[in-house]
């Protein structure tokens, strides 16, 4: 349900492509890019700190333009106004910062020919290997100017990440001190293959054996409350304004704009040609790609058409005097706009009903009796939503009577998860004393009445078996069969919907020919992979030690 936000906002990039529609423009005057980088760290507009030192408004305005540059050139467009996309841009300024300042400690001069090179390689061609000319001239002509930005912002930026790239080499210098001697052991160990059979007692084949009892239900649901326990949730009003009202609309807007053309072209060229696909994942053609976005101009100009209506509704309903939560029935009535109540929805999942975007429940859950109407219309991907509440419902737990077939059958689970562990317990315990007795595996296997099963050969890179009854049970598997030698049986191994017995059969180590003919490739690998660990933990103490304190930071810290 929230992607929908997203593609919505992308509907309102192109139509109004032209002007600067980031997170920080509230903030930040544009007209303080004069002037460039030079700004300096300090300075009577501070915004933040850095090493206890304050950071210039100017200083992050470069540096958050430098991370907006750092995201299209990683995904390809450009980050939109949505939570996300502001908070990577802002987690982006807050590193880059650090290592800025730390290319301004040891003075690092990065030469034109390196900016050069970083840019020829940036813009080559990826089949014909050669500098595409034409796209860095529409990419600097073009898409630069469109976000507000020079020329000379994106030579900064280039010469910033040629800088870090010299800092990682250097800060992870350890890590690429891998000898051939110690790759070819990892890479051994990583690939050696080992053979095994394993038994699974998996919970639902001993669901048969469950009994259910009304008293134990009841004890169950008892000790089980929190899971049964319905959270807070809210029931609003609303009044949708359809996208699908407003095509007229669109439809003279996309007439009087007699920049379409150009437009559609720069999104095509920004996106790239490869952004654009079917169904069946397979890359549009131009002239397909540009109908489509065509089509989503056409429907964020009706969009922006049904937001105007709903902010004009909204005016009128937050003048209504007094303020009663039936006043948003009453004016659309008046007014011949349907209204409509939502069912009851929690604050993290939404309503089930509609395709509306997280502000939705974020601004139904901030209403109040006192407060009952948003000052904002909620825009979504088919129109926009003015809300109003109609009830709040506290958090309850449900009669057990009212959910008892649930509670029964998550009771039935429940105990067949017990019982498929009891079993593996017990049959560890004799696979133990009888082995110990000289007994073969399948034999005891046999009178124990449980099926061995022989896995595909495996390694530590292994992705997945097929005989494994649940995917996630893998790691575990790999963990227990790794952990013995050849003969010996693993403890009963706890999972998810049961666990498992297994005996390591054999080893089966790499081929002489596949290590000779993979190792020199591992081991460039691993020395990125361990270069790039090394630079890790010393870019996390950097930042411990420099207490960055920025605009967002509060966002960045509570974002997944």
């Amino acid at each position: 349900m929230f992607d929908s936000i997203r593609r919505h906002q992308k509907w309102l990039w192109i139509v109004i492509s032209g002007l600067t529609i980031i997170s920080f423009v509230w903030y930040f005057n544009p007209q303080v890019t004069q002037g460039g980088y030079g700004g300096g760290w300090g300075g009577e507009q501070a915004v933040g700190s850095i090493y206890g030192r304050p950071v210039s408004r100017q200083a992050y305005f470069d540096v958050y333009q430098e991370s907006r540059l750092r995201y299209f050139l990683s995904y390809q467009h450009w980050p939109g106004n949505d939570d996300l996309s502001r908070q990577m841009v802002e987690r982006e300024a807050h590193h880059r910062l650090l290592l800025i300042e730390k290319l301004q400690e040891i003075n690092l001069q990065v030469s034109d020919a390196a900016v050069a090179q970083w840019i020829a390689e940036a813009f080559r061609d990826p089949e014909q290997k050669v500098f595409r000319k034409e796209a860095y001239d529409r990419f600097v002509k073009e898409a630069l100017p469109n976000q507000s930005l020079r020329v000379t912002d994106f030579e900064r930026f280039v010469r910033h990440e040629v800088g870090i790239q010299h800092l990682v080499a250097v800060a992870g210098v350890s890590g690429r001190l891998v000898t051939p001697q110690e790759a070819e052991a990892v890479y051994r160990r990583e690939n050696e293959a080992v053979e095994a059979e394993a038994v699974f007692f998996v919970s639902s084949n001993y669901l048969a054996n469950v009994t259910v009892d009304a008293a134990a239900v009841a004890q169950f649901y008892t000790n089980q409350a929190s899971l049964y326990r319905v959270p807070e949730r809210a029931q609003v009003a609303y009044v949708k304004f359809e996208a699908t009202n407003y095509l007229a609309e669109a439809d003279t807007r996309m007439v009087q704009d007699t920049n379409l053309n150009l437009r559609i072209e720069r999104l095509y060229q920004e996106r790239g040609a490869n952004f654009f696909k079917d169904t069946n994942d397979m890359v549009l053609p131009a002239a397909a790609a540009k109908e489509k976005i065509k089509g989503e101009m056409h429907q964020a100009y009706a969009v922006l058409a049904a937001r105007k209506q709903a902010i004009e509704f909204a005016t009128e309903l937050l003048e209504l005097q007094p303020r009663q939560q039936d006043n948003i029935d009453r004016l659309a009535a008046a007014k011949g706009f349907p209204s409509k109540a939502t069912e009851p929805f929690t604050r993290d999942g939404g309503p089930v009903d509609l395709n509306v975007p997280e502000d939705f429940s974020k601004i139904a859950f901030a209403l109040t009796v006192e407060e009952p109407f948003g000052e904002q219309p909620v825009v979504a991907e088919d129109g926009v939503y003015v809300l109003g509440l109609k009830k709040r419902l506290p958090s309850e737990l449900p009669p057990l009577e009212s959910i008892r077939e649930k509670v029964s059958e998550d009771y039935r689970k429940n105990q067949a998860l017990t019982l498929a562990r009891t079993a593996g317990q017990s049959f560890h315990g004799t696979l133990t004393n009888q082995l110990a007795q000289s007994k073969a595996f399948h034999a005891i296997c046999q009178e124990a009445n449980v099926k061995p099963v022989r896995l595909n050969p495996f390694s530590q890179n292994t992705q997945s078996l097929p005989d494994l009854p649940n995917r996630g049970d893998l790691s575990l598997v790999k963990n227990a069969a790794f952990a013995l030698s050849i003969g010996e049986i693993s403890p009963f191994v706890q999972t998810r919907n049961g666990g498992f017995v297994l005996q390591l059969q054999a080893r089966l180590p790499v081929p002489e020919a596949r290590v000779q003919a993979e190792l020199p490739a591992y081991l460039i690998t691993l020395r990125r992979s361990r270069q790039t660990q090394a630079f890790d933990q010393w870019f996390l103490r950097q930042m411990e030690l420099a207490r960055v304190n920025l605009p967002g930071e509060k966002d960045d810290e509570e974002s997944p």
